[in-house]
């Protein structure tokens, strides 16, 4: 018989954890925001607990007030894998990348370096962005829904080919024969769509695992459209039971419409555990941390 395995994907955030006030915790590496060797030693405590993942969401702007609170997210998601990658073996390594204030070229040639780097453990956050102050930083605007997902799909199409630029075997390593690698297996991709473009071909070469894996986060019908064509993952946030099971049905009847093999897309689904020694010390625990949210957004 075979056995279910349950895969558990774990969020990173600024290194100090996910509540606001969290820097001031006593014992808190007040460094933590910029300390690499402390998300080094979070990603070898995962991978030592068989976590599958680790997951960087990202949005380039600053959301919060730092007078009081740290950032949500770390210093730059890439930056923060690449260094985890060189201290761990197995744990895979997903961070965002938007497809609205990005170019495929640049976002394909980074995440395909972690994994080559990583030895196939990256994975992309294929995501949308809709914050005005975003939008702001890049010198633009928010686009419609619409368009947004029209060239999020134009996107991902492109990065994806830009990834498959090189055949497998196209890396010959020649010393006798002075051939560095077959330009013959490394093609231009020369797409064009009604958004984005690329010429490639990436100066890169396949990884262990050929290309990184493809999550989606977006909600809703456009982002379940985007998700059943081209995800390996699904990050989700179910308040329920039920509500879980029926964005799980329809994942799979949307990825089955795009004529996929829904157990392909695996979904995630978001839970906030409380540690602690009894039951009863674990749901105190749980009630001071409600408290201390609900009064920080109080002040707020």
């Amino acid at each position: 018989m075979t056995r279910s395995q349950m895969l558990l994907a774990m969020q990173f955030t600024s290194g100090y954890g996910s509540e606001p006030g969290a820097w001031r915790l006593p014992g808190a590496n007040l460094s933590s925001y910029t300390d690499m060797d402390q998300f080094v030693r979070y990603a070898q405590a995962a991978e030592r607990g068989k976590i599958q993942l680790l997951f960087i969401a990202d949005t380039p702007v600053l959301d919060v007030d730092l007078e009081t609170e740290h950032p949500h997210h770390p210093i730059d998601p890439i930056i923060v894998l690449t260094a985890i990658a060189r201290e761990t073996e197995r744990i895979g390594l997903v961070a965002t990348g938007s497809t609205t204030f990005n170019e495929p070229f640049n976002l394909a040639r980074q995440f395909k370096s972690l994994d080559v780097i990583s030895h196939g453990r990256a994975g992309w956050n294929a995501v949308t962005t809709s914050h005005p102050e975003a939008a702001a930083n890049f010198g633009s605007r928010v686009p419609p829904r619409a368009e947004k997902y029209e060239r999020a799909h134009e996107f991902v199409q492109i990065v994806q080919a830009l990834w498959g630029s090189w055949e497998k075997d196209a890396w010959v390593l020649d010393v006798g024969g002075k051939r560095f690698a077959d330009m013959g297996k490394i093609q231009p991709v020369n797409l064009q769509g009604r958004h984005v473009a690329s010429r490639g071909p990436l100066p890169i070469p396949p990884s262990e695992q050929g290309q990184p894996v493809i999550f989606q986060a977006g909600g809703g019908s456009y982002g379940q459209e985007l998700a059943s064509r081209y995800a390996d993952g699904v990050y989700a946030n179910p308040m329920t039971i039920d509500d879980a099971i029926a964005q799980r049905g329809a994942l799979r009847d949307a990825a089955k419409r795009t004529g996929r093999d829904p157990d392909e897309v695996k979904m995630f689904a978001g839970f906030m555990p409380t540690i602690a020694s009894s039951r009863g010390a674990a749901r105190e625990r749980g009630r001071v941390r409600v408290e201390s949210r609900d009064q920080c957004i109080i002040h707020k």
